[in-house]
């Protein structure tokens, strides 16, 4: 119970793009799961395409080489968007709070 009511004042879901790691996924060719490795990108252009979220994998079985992209969705987005917005509601009290403070206090200096 208190858990869960730290999850939600701490916002530990915010994340719209999450990575993925296909390390532990289906070959996209022979469809085994768990037999992808990473391949280091040597070249300029392939440390570009990494930058895009694209990384190299390879086969251990079939022996495929190829660019799977890393980045995805979340899975929950209706939680992300709330909490997104309860932040913004409270970022908006809190400027508000300030702005009235900081008027009266700048009103009675003069």
């Amino acid at each position: 119970m208190l858990s869960r009511w730290v999850n939600k004042i701490l916002f530990l879901d915010y994340k719209i793009l999450h990575p993925k790691g296909f390390h532990i996924g289906y070959c996209p060719k022979c469809g085994e799961y768990a037999t992808l490795e990473r391949m280091p990108h040597k070249k300029f252009w392939q440390k570009f395409i990494k930058i895009l979220g694209f990384k190299k994998y390879h086969c251990m079985k079939c022996k495929w080489e190829g660019y799977l992209h890393t980045i995805g969705f979340t899975d929950k987005p209706k939680h992300v968007t709330r909490n997104y917005l309860i932040a913004l509601f409270w970022f908006i009290v809190f400027a508000i709070l300030l702005y009235y403070f900081l008027s009266d206090y700048y009103d009675t200096l003069g």
